[in-house]
Protein backbone atom coordinates (compact mmCIF):
# COMPACT_ATOMS: atom_id res chain seq x y z
CA UNK A 1 0.00 0.00 0.00
CA UNK A 2 1.45 3.40 -0.87
CA UNK A 3 2.18 5.97 1.85
CA UNK A 4 -0.49 7.77 0.66
CA UNK A 5 -3.36 5.61 0.68
CA UNK A 6 -2.35 4.26 4.12
CA UNK A 7 -2.34 8.00 5.32
CA UNK A 8 -5.47 8.81 3.93
CA UNK A 9 -7.30 5.41 5.99
CA UNK A 10 -5.44 6.31 9.33
CA UNK A 11 -6.19 10.12 9.01
CA UNK A 12 -10.01 9.05 8.62
CA UNK A 13 -9.82 6.42 11.91
CA UNK A 14 -8.06 8.79 14.13
CA UNK A 15 -10.70 11.48 13.27
CA UNK A 16 -13.30 9.44 14.62
CA UNK A 17 -12.00 9.44 18.18
CA UNK A 18 -12.33 6.34 19.02
CA UNK A 19 -10.94 2.51 18.49
CA UNK A 20 -12.89 -0.32 16.66
CA UNK A 21 -13.00 -4.14 15.40
CA UNK A 22 -10.04 -3.73 13.46
CA UNK A 23 -8.26 -0.74 14.51
CA UNK A 24 -6.47 -0.17 17.76
CA UNK A 25 -4.58 3.14 18.97
CA UNK A 26 -1.35 2.55 21.15
CA UNK A 27 0.42 5.42 22.22
CA UNK A 28 3.91 3.20 22.84
CA UNK A 29 4.70 0.31 22.54
CA UNK A 30 5.13 -2.25 25.20
CA UNK A 31 8.22 -5.04 26.21
CA UNK A 32 5.58 -8.00 27.30
CA UNK A 33 5.62 -10.27 24.45
CA UNK A 34 2.04 -11.85 25.25
CA UNK A 35 0.64 -8.22 24.72
CA UNK A 36 1.70 -7.74 21.53
CA UNK A 37 1.18 -11.44 20.28
CA UNK A 38 -2.84 -11.00 21.43
CA UNK A 39 -2.81 -7.70 19.83
CA UNK A 40 -1.79 -8.93 16.42
CA UNK A 41 -3.94 -12.35 16.93
CA UNK A 42 -7.24 -10.51 17.75
CA UNK A 43 -7.06 -7.98 14.49
CA UNK A 44 -5.98 -11.13 12.48
CA UNK A 45 -9.33 -13.15 13.77
CA UNK A 46 -11.44 -9.38 13.83
CA UNK A 47 -15.09 -10.13 13.45
CA UNK A 48 -15.50 -7.65 10.34
CA UNK A 49 -13.27 -9.58 8.68
CA UNK A 50 -11.73 -6.33 6.98
CA UNK A 51 -7.79 -5.64 7.20
CA UNK A 52 -6.44 -4.33 10.05
CA UNK A 53 -4.28 -1.68 11.82
CA UNK A 54 -2.17 -1.66 14.83
CA UNK A 55 -1.41 2.36 15.17
CA UNK A 56 1.60 2.90 17.30
CA UNK A 57 1.97 6.78 18.13
CA UNK A 58 -1.76 8.01 19.00
CA UNK A 59 -3.70 7.82 22.19
CA UNK A 60 -7.21 6.32 22.74
CA UNK A 61 -8.88 8.92 21.46
CA UNK A 62 -6.71 9.43 18.79
CA UNK A 63 -4.95 12.00 19.42
CA UNK A 64 -1.31 12.29 17.29
CA UNK A 65 1.75 11.93 20.24
CA UNK A 66 4.27 10.75 17.82
CA UNK A 67 6.50 7.03 18.11
CA UNK A 68 9.62 8.90 16.88
CA UNK A 69 10.77 9.11 20.68
CA UNK A 70 9.73 5.93 21.82
CA UNK A 71 12.42 4.15 24.24
CA UNK A 72 11.45 0.87 22.91
CA UNK A 73 12.59 -0.95 19.38
CA UNK A 74 10.45 -0.05 16.77
CA UNK A 75 9.15 -2.67 14.78
CA UNK A 76 9.51 -3.40 11.17
CA UNK A 77 7.83 -5.82 8.69
CA UNK A 78 11.15 -8.47 9.44
CA UNK A 79 11.14 -8.30 13.05
CA UNK A 80 7.00 -8.57 13.66
CA UNK A 81 7.13 -11.57 10.55
CA UNK A 82 9.91 -13.23 12.84
CA UNK A 83 8.29 -12.61 16.00
CA UNK A 84 5.01 -14.76 14.39
CA UNK A 85 6.85 -17.33 12.76
CA UNK A 86 8.40 -18.64 16.11
CA UNK A 87 4.90 -18.94 18.01
CA UNK A 88 3.04 -22.56 17.55
CA UNK A 89 -0.15 -21.19 15.62
CA UNK A 90 -2.82 -24.21 14.73
CA UNK A 91 -1.70 -25.58 11.22
CA UNK A 92 1.13 -23.24 10.40
CA UNK A 93 -1.06 -20.64 9.58
CA UNK A 94 0.54 -17.70 10.51
CA UNK A 95 -1.12 -14.21 10.44
CA UNK A 96 0.91 -12.16 7.70
CA UNK A 97 1.81 -8.61 8.32
CA UNK A 98 3.71 -5.42 7.20
CA UNK A 99 4.83 -2.22 8.85
CA UNK A 100 5.01 1.13 7.45
CA UNK A 101 5.88 4.51 8.83
CA UNK A 102 3.75 7.78 7.80
CA UNK A 103 4.09 10.92 8.87
CA UNK A 104 0.92 13.89 10.34
CA UNK A 105 1.15 16.95 12.07
CA UNK A 106 4.50 16.75 11.95
CA UNK A 107 4.87 12.93 14.15
CA UNK A 108 5.72 9.77 13.41
CA UNK A 109 3.55 6.93 13.46
CA UNK A 110 4.20 3.07 12.88
CA UNK A 111 1.25 1.14 11.80
CA UNK A 112 1.33 -2.63 11.85
CA UNK A 113 -1.21 -3.54 8.88
CA UNK A 114 -2.72 -7.40 9.59
CA UNK A 115 -4.05 -8.59 6.11
CA UNK A 116 -7.14 -10.04 5.78
CA UNK A 117 -7.09 -13.89 5.18
CA UNK A 118 -9.29 -17.00 4.91
CA UNK A 119 -6.91 -18.78 7.02
CA UNK A 120 -8.94 -18.11 10.26
CA UNK A 121 -9.46 -18.43 13.21
CA UNK A 122 -5.66 -18.09 13.96
CA UNK A 123 -5.21 -19.62 17.83
CA UNK A 124 -2.55 -21.26 19.35
CA UNK A 125 -1.56 -25.03 20.09
CA UNK A 126 0.46 -24.67 23.06
CA UNK A 127 0.01 -21.93 26.01
CA UNK A 128 2.12 -18.89 25.81
CA UNK A 129 3.78 -17.49 28.68
CA UNK A 130 7.30 -15.61 27.93
CA UNK A 131 7.40 -13.45 31.22
CA UNK A 132 5.61 -16.37 33.56
CA UNK A 133 2.75 -13.59 34.49
CA UNK A 134 -0.32 -15.87 35.18
CA UNK A 135 -2.39 -13.13 34.02
CA UNK A 136 -0.96 -12.26 30.89
CA UNK A 137 -0.61 -16.23 29.62
CA UNK A 138 -2.40 -16.86 26.21
CA UNK A 139 -4.13 -20.40 26.24
CA UNK A 140 -3.51 -23.15 23.73
CA UNK A 141 -6.66 -23.44 21.86
CA UNK A 142 -8.39 -20.44 22.67
CA UNK A 143 -9.68 -18.43 19.80
CA UNK A 144 -9.25 -14.49 20.55
CA UNK A 145 -11.15 -12.16 18.59
CA UNK A 146 -12.33 -8.57 18.95
CA UNK A 147 -15.73 -7.36 19.70
CA UNK A 148 -16.20 -3.48 18.96
CA UNK A 149 -13.01 -2.20 20.62
CA UNK A 150 -12.33 -4.93 23.52
CA UNK A 151 -10.23 -8.24 22.72
CA UNK A 152 -11.25 -11.53 23.99
CA UNK A 153 -10.44 -11.73 27.84
CA UNK A 154 -7.24 -14.18 27.89
CA UNK A 155 -8.60 -16.82 29.77
CA UNK A 156 -12.01 -17.19 27.29
CA UNK A 157 -12.24 -17.95 24.12
CA UNK A 158 -14.42 -15.91 21.61
CA UNK A 159 -18.66 -16.67 21.37
CA UNK A 160 -19.88 -19.77 19.56
CA UNK A 161 -21.55 -17.09 16.97
CA UNK A 162 -17.86 -15.71 16.27
CA UNK A 163 -16.20 -18.47 16.48
CA UNK A 164 -18.57 -19.82 13.12
CA UNK A 165 -17.81 -16.70 11.39
CA UNK A 166 -14.05 -17.47 11.62
CA UNK A 167 -14.80 -21.03 10.68
CA UNK A 168 -16.96 -19.96 7.89
CA UNK A 169 -14.25 -17.87 6.46
CA UNK A 170 -11.95 -20.44 6.33
CA UNK A 171 -14.25 -22.53 4.47
CA UNK A 172 -15.31 -20.38 1.92
CA UNK A 173 -19.24 -21.16 2.79
CA UNK A 174 -20.57 -17.45 2.30
CA UNK A 175 -18.21 -16.78 -0.56
CA UNK A 176 -19.55 -15.48 -4.27
CA UNK A 177 -18.64 -18.11 -6.85
CA UNK A 178 -15.70 -15.87 -8.05
CA UNK A 179 -14.47 -15.64 -4.55
CA UNK A 180 -14.87 -19.41 -3.87
CA UNK A 181 -12.98 -19.90 -6.94
CA UNK A 182 -9.70 -17.82 -5.80
CA UNK A 183 -10.44 -19.85 -2.42
CA UNK A 184 -10.05 -23.12 -3.77
CA UNK A 185 -7.53 -22.06 -5.73
CA UNK A 186 -5.61 -21.70 -2.93
CA UNK A 187 -5.69 -26.00 -2.45
CA UNK A 188 -3.55 -26.81 -5.23
CA UNK A 189 -4.25 -31.11 -3.88
CA UNK A 190 -7.96 -30.34 -4.26
CA UNK A 191 -7.89 -29.90 -8.08
CA UNK A 192 -7.90 -33.04 -10.80
CA UNK A 193 -4.60 -33.83 -12.17
CA UNK A 194 -3.85 -32.97 -15.87
CA UNK A 195 -1.40 -33.20 -18.66
CA UNK A 196 -1.58 -29.50 -19.76
CA UNK A 197 -0.08 -29.95 -22.83
CA UNK A 198 -2.85 -32.68 -23.67
CA UNK A 199 -5.96 -32.38 -20.97
CA UNK A 200 -5.64 -28.66 -20.82
CA UNK A 201 -8.45 -29.02 -17.90
CA UNK A 202 -8.45 -29.43 -14.33
CA UNK A 203 -11.82 -29.53 -12.38
CA UNK A 204 -12.19 -29.04 -8.41
CA UNK A 205 -12.52 -32.62 -7.03
CA UNK A 206 -14.90 -31.30 -4.07
CA UNK A 207 -16.62 -28.65 -6.02
CA UNK A 208 -16.72 -29.63 -9.42
CA UNK A 209 -18.79 -27.03 -10.88
CA UNK A 210 -14.95 -25.19 -10.51
CA UNK A 211 -12.93 -25.69 -13.24
CA UNK A 212 -9.71 -24.32 -15.23
CA UNK A 213 -9.81 -24.62 -19.17
CA UNK A 214 -6.46 -23.58 -21.70
CA UNK A 215 -7.71 -23.35 -24.94
CA UNK A 216 -5.64 -23.29 -27.95
CA UNK A 217 -1.79 -22.06 -27.83
CA UNK A 218 -0.21 -19.31 -30.23
CA UNK A 219 3.20 -18.33 -31.04
CA UNK A 220 4.25 -15.85 -28.67
CA UNK A 221 7.49 -13.31 -28.11
CA UNK A 222 8.90 -12.09 -24.13
CA UNK A 223 12.06 -10.99 -23.77
CA UNK A 224 11.76 -13.20 -20.81
CA UNK A 225 11.94 -16.05 -23.33
CA UNK A 226 15.93 -15.75 -23.66
CA UNK A 227 16.17 -17.02 -20.42
CA UNK A 228 15.40 -20.37 -21.14
CA UNK A 229 16.85 -23.07 -23.69
CA UNK A 230 15.12 -22.30 -26.26
CA UNK A 231 13.59 -18.73 -26.13
CA UNK A 232 10.66 -20.02 -28.41
CA UNK A 233 7.59 -19.78 -26.51
CA UNK A 234 3.88 -20.51 -27.31
CA UNK A 235 0.83 -18.89 -24.91
CA UNK A 236 -2.54 -19.89 -24.57
CA UNK A 237 -5.90 -18.57 -23.10
CA UNK A 238 -6.71 -19.60 -19.25
CA UNK A 239 -10.23 -19.70 -18.26
CA UNK A 240 -11.59 -20.32 -15.00
CA UNK A 241 -14.71 -21.18 -14.60
CA UNK A 242 -18.75 -21.85 -13.00
CA UNK A 243 -20.17 -23.82 -14.64
CA UNK A 244 -20.60 -22.34 -17.90
CA UNK A 245 -19.59 -19.29 -16.86
CA UNK A 246 -15.97 -17.75 -17.27
CA UNK A 247 -15.14 -15.64 -14.18
CA UNK A 248 -11.52 -15.30 -14.82
CA UNK A 249 -9.56 -15.32 -17.68
CA UNK A 250 -5.72 -14.47 -18.19
CA UNK A 251 -2.93 -16.64 -20.16
CA UNK A 252 -0.81 -19.63 -19.38
CA UNK A 253 2.81 -19.19 -21.16
CA UNK A 254 4.51 -22.34 -22.39
CA UNK A 255 8.20 -21.27 -22.42
CA UNK A 256 11.34 -23.11 -23.64
CA UNK A 257 9.21 -23.59 -26.23
CA UNK A 258 5.89 -25.50 -24.01
CA UNK A 259 8.37 -27.33 -21.60
CA UNK A 260 8.04 -25.06 -19.05
CA UNK A 261 4.43 -23.52 -17.91
CA UNK A 262 3.62 -20.12 -15.58
CA UNK A 263 0.78 -18.24 -15.76
CA UNK A 264 0.56 -14.66 -17.26
CA UNK A 265 3.03 -12.42 -15.15
CA UNK A 266 3.07 -8.96 -14.77
CA UNK A 267 5.47 -6.10 -16.49
CA UNK A 268 7.09 -3.41 -14.69
CA UNK A 269 8.86 -0.19 -16.55
CA UNK A 270 10.06 2.26 -14.10
CA UNK A 271 11.67 4.50 -15.93
CA UNK A 272 13.38 6.89 -13.27
CA UNK A 273 15.40 3.69 -12.06
CA UNK A 274 16.07 2.07 -15.09
CA UNK A 275 14.20 -0.57 -13.57
CA UNK A 276 12.44 -4.09 -15.84
CA UNK A 277 10.97 -6.71 -14.50
CA UNK A 278 8.63 -9.77 -14.82
CA UNK A 279 6.54 -10.51 -11.55
CA UNK A 280 3.95 -12.18 -9.95
CA UNK A 281 2.36 -11.18 -6.26
CA UNK A 282 0.79 -14.55 -4.54
CA UNK A 283 -2.40 -12.51 -3.77
CA UNK A 284 -2.61 -12.20 -7.32
CA UNK A 285 -4.91 -14.16 -9.86
CA UNK A 286 -1.23 -15.36 -11.38
CA UNK A 287 0.18 -15.96 -7.74
CA UNK A 288 -2.67 -18.46 -7.09
CA UNK A 289 -2.00 -20.15 -10.35
CA UNK A 290 1.72 -20.61 -10.37
CA UNK A 291 1.75 -23.74 -8.01
CA UNK A 292 -0.78 -25.63 -10.38
CA UNK A 293 1.87 -25.31 -13.17
CA UNK A 294 5.83 -25.19 -11.57
CA UNK A 295 4.77 -28.60 -9.34
CA UNK A 296 3.27 -26.68 -6.08
CA UNK A 297 5.95 -24.13 -5.98
CA UNK A 298 5.99 -20.16 -6.17
CA UNK A 299 8.83 -19.95 -8.43
CA UNK A 300 9.89 -20.02 -11.98
CA UNK A 301 12.39 -22.55 -13.04
CA UNK A 302 13.82 -23.60 -16.32
CA UNK A 303 13.75 -27.46 -16.96
CA UNK A 304 17.27 -27.66 -15.31
CA UNK A 305 16.12 -26.49 -11.94
CA UNK A 306 17.39 -23.04 -12.13
CA UNK A 307 14.60 -20.04 -11.11
CA UNK A 308 13.71 -18.07 -13.25
CA UNK A 309 14.01 -13.96 -13.56
CA UNK A 310 10.33 -14.13 -12.53
CA UNK A 311 10.35 -11.79 -9.14
CA UNK A 312 7.84 -13.38 -6.92
CA UNK A 313 6.24 -11.16 -4.18
CA UNK A 314 3.51 -12.02 -1.35
CA UNK A 315 1.42 -8.42 -2.24
CA UNK A 316 1.65 -5.06 -4.19
CA UNK A 317 2.77 -3.60 -0.95
CA UNK A 318 6.22 -5.52 -1.00
CA UNK A 319 6.57 -5.41 -4.48
CA UNK A 320 6.44 -1.62 -3.68
CA UNK A 321 9.03 -1.96 -0.77
CA UNK A 322 11.85 -3.96 -3.53
CA UNK A 323 11.27 -0.85 -5.41
CA UNK A 324 12.42 1.84 -2.75
CA UNK A 325 15.12 -0.71 -1.64
CA UNK A 326 16.41 -0.31 -5.62
CA UNK A 327 15.77 3.59 -5.20
CA UNK A 328 18.22 3.25 -2.12
CA UNK A 329 20.74 1.22 -3.41
CA UNK A 330 21.32 2.67 -6.71
CA UNK A 331 25.33 2.52 -5.81
CA UNK A 332 24.97 -1.32 -6.22
CA UNK A 333 23.91 -1.31 -10.24
CA UNK A 334 27.94 -0.88 -11.79
CA UNK A 335 29.12 -3.67 -9.79
CA UNK A 336 25.60 -6.44 -10.37
CA UNK A 337 26.14 -4.90 -14.27
CA UNK A 338 30.19 -5.69 -14.27
CA UNK A 339 29.75 -8.94 -12.68
CA UNK A 340 26.47 -10.10 -15.15
CA UNK A 341 28.29 -8.81 -18.48
CA UNK A 342 30.98 -10.74 -17.28
CA UNK A 343 28.89 -14.11 -16.92
CA UNK A 344 29.41 -16.85 -19.02
CA UNK A 345 25.72 -17.97 -19.07
CA UNK A 346 24.53 -14.16 -19.65
CA UNK A 347 26.78 -13.76 -22.67
CA UNK A 348 25.14 -16.64 -24.51
CA UNK A 349 21.96 -15.30 -23.80
CA UNK A 350 23.02 -12.25 -24.76
CA UNK A 351 24.17 -13.88 -27.94
CA UNK A 352 20.80 -15.23 -28.73
CA UNK A 353 18.68 -11.62 -28.09
CA UNK A 354 21.18 -10.50 -30.79
CA UNK A 355 20.85 -12.81 -33.23
CA UNK A 356 17.19 -12.40 -33.14
CA UNK A 357 16.76 -8.96 -32.06
CA UNK A 358 13.62 -7.80 -31.02
CA UNK A 359 13.60 -7.18 -27.05
CA UNK A 360 12.32 -3.75 -26.29
CA UNK A 361 13.52 -4.06 -23.34
CA UNK A 362 17.00 -6.21 -23.46
CA UNK A 363 18.09 -8.99 -21.38
CA UNK A 364 20.50 -6.65 -19.51
CA UNK A 365 17.79 -4.66 -17.64
CA UNK A 366 15.82 -7.58 -16.94
CA UNK A 367 18.93 -9.36 -14.82
CA UNK A 368 20.20 -6.03 -13.30
CA UNK A 369 16.48 -6.33 -11.71
CA UNK A 370 16.49 -9.94 -10.85
CA UNK A 371 20.33 -9.58 -8.86
CA UNK A 372 18.43 -6.80 -6.74
CA UNK A 373 16.03 -9.12 -6.10
CA UNK A 374 18.64 -11.63 -4.88
CA UNK A 375 20.34 -9.03 -2.89
CA UNK A 376 17.09 -7.85 -1.46
CA UNK A 377 15.80 -11.45 -0.71
CA UNK A 378 18.80 -11.94 1.15
CA UNK A 379 18.41 -8.88 3.19
CA UNK A 380 14.65 -9.34 4.28
CA UNK A 381 13.43 -12.67 3.77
Amino acid sequence: MSDENLKEIILGLLRLGYEGTYWDFKEDYTDCREDKLIDIICMANNIDGHQAYLIYGADDNGNVKGIENTTYRRYTTKSVTEFLRSKPFAGGYVPKVAVQSIKIEDHELDIVIIESTNNTPYYLTEEYSQSHDVKKKLYAGAIYTRVNDVNTPRKQTASFEHTEFLWRKRFGIDLSPSQKLLHLLEHTEDWSKTTWDYDRHSYNLKSPEYQIIVLGSDEGYETLGYFYDDEKMLYAQLQLKYLTTTLYETELWYMDMGRCLIPKPERRYKIEDGLFYYYIERDSLSGKLLPFFAYGKHQCNNRSGQQMPVLIFDNSHERLEFEDWVSRNDNLRDGIEKEISENAIFQHICAKEEKIGKAQCGVLQLAIAFAYYKNWQKEYK
